[in-house]
């Protein structure tokens, strides 16, 4: 909270002034600032299984479930992750609507 604040405030402020009125360590600050900025390595695995599934999801015409991708991924270099992961990364699809399909025994009241 107290990183957030110098950071929306440093324009206004000097990070040092701020640091010391706070009771942060300016070094600490900086260390958090270049490591926000940062996508570390789990979220890049993640970003690239992502563009993998929507692809791989893509070229199958939307037909393939879970364990089908899970087993097409290793044609996009992506070996590790199992179907339940696939899941995730499927993404939300677009809402259909619902049609009510009804039969009607009296003709002329419907």
């Amino acid at each position: 909270m107290k990183y957030v604040f110098i950071e929306k405030h440093q324009a206004e402020f000097s990070i040092k002034a701020m640091c010391r009125v706070l009771r942060v360590a300016r070094s600490g600050w900086y260390v958090w600032h270049i490591r926000r900025c940062r996508i570390n390595q789990r979220q890049q695995f993640r970003l690239v299984c992502d563009a993998a599934v929507r692809n791989a999801f893509a070229e199958a015409k939307q037909r393939y479930g879970a364990p089908r991708l899970a087993k097409e991924l290793p044609e996009y270099n992506i070996k590790t992750i199992s179907a339940s992961c696939v899941v995730r990364h499927y993404g939300q699809k677009p809402a259909q609507s619902a049609t009510v399909n009804t039969v009607c025994r009296y003709r002329k009241m419907c």
